[in-house]
């Protein structure tokens, strides 16, 4: 029955739509231009294939957006993918390249549990502790939204410290989050990759692009627009504007120091992890000494700036 459903699935694409994935024993999780197997179907207008690359120099990425910009659809996809290359399926992809991985773990979702009596905190705690106590180096690890539901202090701490757990692993994590400070875990660790969804302001409104790009979300405050938007009355909007330029002001001071503090450590862990990547790259002897002097002179001229 599978294998017929998804002849059934792929007949109908055009012949480049899937193509064969390739596998290494330690190299990244690289996907082209992914799509979504089953979204893609169902959607009227078309839809927007994003990138992924994971690599053991570079094994977390976190990924932050507006709510409604794409986030679980990425994890999902990049989930779904990676199981269809494992059971021996084409996917959807220009281009996609795998490692064997062992395990792939999920906590996604939102709900509590009313027959075990368990609190959605409870749920989500309970998925996140199976999560760490059976991780291994390598596993894929797909987290929407950890922390969220309890205070957010607490959510936070919990959040940042399963990231760090994580990190001590060479595990591959995807972490979508909407706690803008855990993104200073890059400026922290070099292995932590920073993504986000685009989405533009057009008439006042939130335009969504579906595109992931590298980098920190180019939307301030895009839940207090959200908030306006859905109707929430003018005064509180204003007010809640009023608190998160406060709250600001303290985060971009710490934010400044960590980023002068290990800016350039991050730098050299980024060269060095282009350089392990070479290792997987069909380039020619030409293009390849190529590569290395524009490397050279890329990291020659952050050093001076």
């Amino acid at each position: 029955m599978i294998v017929n459903s998804f002849v059934n699935l792929i007949s109908t694409k055009p012949a480049e739509s899937y193509i064969r994935p390739e596998f290494t024993e330690t190299g990244p999780i690289a996907i082209e231009k992914g799509r979504h197997p089953v979204l893609e179907g169902t959607i009227a207008e078309e839809f927007v294939a994003n990138n992924a690359f994971i690599s053991e120099a570079s094994n977390t990425m976190i990924v932050t957006g507006p709510n409604m910009s794409g986030k679980s659809t990425y994890l999902r996809q990049v989930v779904l993918i990676t199981i269809m290359a494992h059971i021996g399926c084409y996917v959807p992809a220009r281009f996609a390249s795998f490692r064997i991985v062992d395990h792939i773990f999920t906590r996604i979702g939102t709900s509590d549990n009313i027959e075990l009596n368990s609190s959605t905190f409870m749920t989500e705690m309970r998925e996140t502790a199976y999560l760490l106590n059976n991780l291994t180096s390598r596993s894929l690890v797909v987290v929407d939204e950890l922390g969220r539901a309890t205070s957010t202090g607490d959510g936070f701490a919990i959040a940042w410290s399963c990231c760090e757990y994580m990190l001590s692993f060479k595990a591959y994590v995807l972490f979508a989050t909407h706690m803008q400070r855990l993104t200073e875990l890059s400026s922290v660790y070099p292995n932590v990759r920073i993504c986000y969804f685009d989405v533009s302001i057009l008439n006042n409104r939130l335009d969504f692009k579906f595109l992931l790009r590298e980098g920190f979300t180019n939307v301030a405050h895009y839940g207090i627009r959200l908030a306006e938007v859905a109707g929430i009355p003018a005064s509180v909007v204003n007010h809640a504007r009023i608190i998160a330029a406060k709250i600001d002001a303290k985060e971009k001071t710490n934010v400044s120091i960590s980023h002068a503090k290990y800016g350039y450590l991050r730098k050299d862990y980024h060269v060095a992890q282009k350089l392990l990547c070479l290792q997987y790259a069909n380039l020619s002897e030409d293009n390849l000494r190529a590569y290395l002097k524009n490397l050279q002179q890329s990291y020659v001229e952050n050093r001076l700036g």
